[in-house]
């Protein structure tokens, strides 16, 4: 059995293995609380991109999981210091609030025309959406997402995450979009230079396989896949490379300090 005692500092993913987006999953608001509680770093690195950090924070602490905006690393957030740090002060943004609300941060305005494309979540996706997209990368702007889920678990339903529409755009364009989001290596520059840590010294907490395992093993933190979410035990148990678990928790009742 893994000794959880000797990790300081505790990163978890949050679809579907904190919560199912209206509900929390079981025992996390107990896990989390008692880890602050002994003293352990708290963190969040998710792809969900609808709400800023400021209101991620805001919706765990509703949830009775006290967490402020510097616990939570977004792909949102990595998105927007991402362009920042490039120098893009432009982009056609098909995304929702909380992608808009990071970008405006960073003081980078959203634009019909601009050289760069960022495509995340957006439940009001249409056609137009999709032929200004294309129009942009035809003319040489280069294609960008959030992440590459296929769903997103609100409750007990299923609706479509970035990758079915993300395929309509690299469809229509023939190009490519580069992942900003979980596994990338942008995701891995913003969580090392926001917070001071030791690789050795965190667990990261996750339930997918090719996104939270893969980024976690990338950065050297001892991963653990937990079976609230996407991933059955058969798949973490066969997994290999880059995808396999340190270790497979079935809830997060399995954190024992």
């Amino acid at each position: 059995m893994m000794d959880f005692k000797r990790f300081k500092t505790f990163m978890f993913d949050l679809d579907g293995t904190i919560w199912k987006w209206t509900e929390l999953l079981p025992y996390a608001q107990k896990c989390v609380n008692d880890l602050t509680k002994k003293g352990k770093k708290v963190y969040f690195v998710t792809n969900v991109a609808v709400l800023s950090r400021k209101d991620l924070a805001g919706k765990l602490t509703k949830f009775g999981i006290p967490a402020t905006e510097e616990q939570i690393i977004s792909s949102g957030y990595t998105a927007a210091k991402y362009f920042d740090e490039k120098g893009i002060d432009k982009v056609y943004a098909i995304a929702e609030r909380g992608v808009l609300e990071e970008l405006n941060k960073c003081d980078v305005n959203t634009s019909e025309k601009a050289n760069h494309v960022l495509y995340s979540v957006d439940r009001n996706f249409t056609f137009w959406k999709l032929k200004r997209a294309y129009d942009l990368i035809a003319d040489g702007a280069a294609l960008y997402t959030t992440g590459m889920n296929k769903y997103w678990s609100v409750g007990d339903e299923i609706y479509p995450a970035e990758a079915p529409f993300l395929k309509a755009i690299e469809e229509m364009t023939g190009q490519k979009a580069i992942v900003l989001g979980k596994p990338s290596d942008y995701m891995k520059k913003r969580v090392f230079e926001d917070i001071l840590l030791f690789p050795e010294d965190v667990l990261f907490i996750g339930d997918s396989l090719k996104t939270d395992m893969v980024f976690a093993n990338k950065c050297n933190f001892c991963s653990a896949l937990v079976l609230t979410g996407s991933t059955t035990a058969e798949e973490a148990k066969n997994a290999k490379g880059q995808e396999k678990p340190r270790t497979i928790l079935r809830t997060l009742r399995d954190i024992v300090l």
